[in-house]
């Protein structure tokens, strides 16, 4: 299909009868179980990718204006077409929260947040949306804050105040809760003892029993330290005491 074209109605649902001649039936199947959707046409995140990237070099915002289908696909590609822009966080964040208020499902965050290769670059102003998103009372803007510390910011610049920042989150959110987990899963690899004293004063025994599983599920540590995060894991009668 030409991606450099006037975006409409006529022309959106071309595209979709286009997504649909690329779909691949088993991988349809597989992605159902994996983002919890019926909504699912079946096309692999490498191609929606591709196609982000043709239509990111032509009429963008004309597409995202009409791209109104609730499918898995159409957001992620709106999610990847951000993520292509070379735009300052400032200028990005209209798009960024436009995006989160399509999304229907965790990974719609997980891999639109990986896309987001601006915050690495301008670390300041991308630490302070983050920060922004994780006080929405959202989920998705929430886990979608969580996740952006996760990938761009676990590094000795921000480690401290990313720490500070997540154990203090308090939610009963079962997608936030888990983003939580694996971000304080993959600080414990990278920062053993600066994540241990934030993890063994964690009030949320959901998060902390999930984040030593994490932890425990790694490669990167030894059989040894894994019997020792083991021990630590809070029984249900403790977390029954502490609730």
């Amino acid at each position: 299909m030409n991606f450099n074209c006037s975006w409409n109605e006529i022309t959106y649902q071309e595209f979709l009868k286009y997504l649909d001649t690329i779909k691949d039936l088993k991988f349809q199947e597989f992605q159902k179980k994996i983002v919890l959707s019926e909504e699912v046409i079946g096309i692999k995140t490498n191609e929606l990718k591709k196609i982000a990237k043709d239509i990111s070099k032509y009429d963008y915002d004309s597409f995202m204006k009409v791209n109104n289908s609730s499918l898995y696909e159409t957001i992620m590609i709106e999610g990847f077409i951000i993520g292509n822009l070379k735009f300052s966080i400032k200028e990005l964040a209209p798009y960024i929260d436009r995006y989160l208020e399509k999304v229907n499902t965790w990974a719609h965050v997980d891999s639109f947040a990986a896309s987001l290769k601006q915050f690495k670059k301008q670390e300041k102003e991308g630490f302070a949306y983050a920060k922004k998103l994780i006080h929405s009372k959202n989920t998705f803007y929430k886990r979608c804050g969580v996740i952006l510390l996760l990938d761009y910011y676990l590094h000795d610049v921000y480690i401290d105040k990313v720490l500070e920042i997540v154990s203090k989150i308090k939610t009963d959110d079962y997608y936030v809760q888990m983003g939580i987990s694996w971000l304080m899963s993959v600080a414990y690899i990278k920062y053993k003892e600066k994540t241990l004293v934030y993890l063994v004063n964690l009030k949320d025994d959901f998060i902390y029993n999930k984040t030593l599983t994490k932890i425990v599920e790694s490669r990167r540590i030894s059989d040894e330290e894994k019997k020792f995060i083991k021990s630590l894991k809070r029984e249900k009668e403790k977390m029954v005491k502490n609730k």
